[in-house]
């Protein structure tokens, strides 16, 4: 099976994760994270209430870091 090569748009959503724990995904933007959910690289999460977020998980921080992208640039 070949690699997954993330493309700009998926790269874009593991920040904008990051930065907000998906809460301000646009429709096409929460396609991508389902595909990044499917390849370990983020996460859902729920809180006490029952609402989900979405964390990045170490695979997926490792492949920002690959590509020198930060959460925090700007």
């Amino acid at each position: 099976m070949a690699e997954f090569e993330p493309s700009d748009e998926a790269i874009a959503v593991l920040v904008d994760i990051a930065r907000t724990a998906g809460r301000d995904l646009n429709v096409g933007q929460r396609l991508e994270l389902d595909h990044l959910v499917s390849q370990g690289l983020a996460t859902a999460v729920k809180n006490d209430q029952g609402q989900r977020s979405y964390q990045v998980t170490a695979k997926g921080q490792s492949l920002l870091d690959e590509r020198g992208v930060g959460a925090n640039e700007s």
